[in-house]
């Protein structure tokens, strides 16, 4: 594997991508369509990198944060107008050496990362079983569709990086967490991270519920 690439990229506000994770994209900017073209002629693979805001300068208006995520794209649909509608599945980590920002695209070079070494312990079974239990219950909220997940969720119990990053991909939306979790390379810290947002998202749908069955006061 080389040490490092250069890849298209897109960066995005409030839009982190994960490994494991099925993204919708609408891709409609110029110097996108061009990528998406040429992505499509190649190796059908772009990154997609959050905003970092706090880089943000007159001559580096689109800074991406220090960690990404490379995507294939999995389905597109090339509408009559020239815009698309794909979808992008995350492939694998990586870290950012060099942002490009020459025309026609933004191009990063990266080095992909792997996780650090990782051996079973309580604590990893501790965190599998929890990520499992509060998935199915937040998943089972969204109605008959819930049974392929759940089933892909807990095909994944022996493969605990695979399914914090399958969970966290499908079920935590804030991009800040999410960005954490991309850049987390220890298994157990992960596993750890994704059960405690789920345990917070868990207890929310729980009050949500009480706040709908509770009688209406008067105004």
């Amino acid at each position: 594997m080389p040490t490092s690439i250069v890849i298209p990229v897109m960066t995005l506000g409030n839009c982190v991508l994960l490994p494991q994770q099925l993204l919708p994209l609408r891709i409609f900017e110029p110097r996108y369509r061009l990528m998406l073209k040429e992505a499509l002629a190649s190796h059908g693979m772009f990154a997609i990198s959050l905003l970092d805001d706090s880089a943000i300068t007159l001559d580096n208006p689109e800074p991406p944060h220090s960690f990404t995520c490379v995507g294939r794209i999995a389905n597109h649909l090339e509408h009559d107008d020239g815009t698309s509608h794909l979808i992008i599945e995350g492939l694998r980590r990586a870290r950012v050496l060099n942002v490009e920002r020459s025309l026609p695209y933004p191009r990063l070079t990266i080095a992909p990362v792997v996780d650090e070494p990782h051996h079973d312990s309580i604590a990893t079974v501790r965190d599998v079983a929890r990520i499992l239990s509060y998935s199915e219950k937040i998943v089972e909220s969204i109605g008959p569709d819930a049974e392929p997940l759940i089933n892909r969720f807990n095909s994944l119990t022996n493969q605990p990086s695979v399914l914090a990053d399958a969970v966290a991909g499908h079920l935590i939306e804030d991009a800040d967490v999410r960005q954490k979790l991309l850049e987390c390379l220890s298994v157990e810290r992960r596993l750890k991270m994704v059960a405690d947002e789920l345990a917070i998202l868990d207890a929310e749908r729980l009050i949500d519920g009480l706040d709908k069955d509770a009688p209406q006061g008067l105004n």
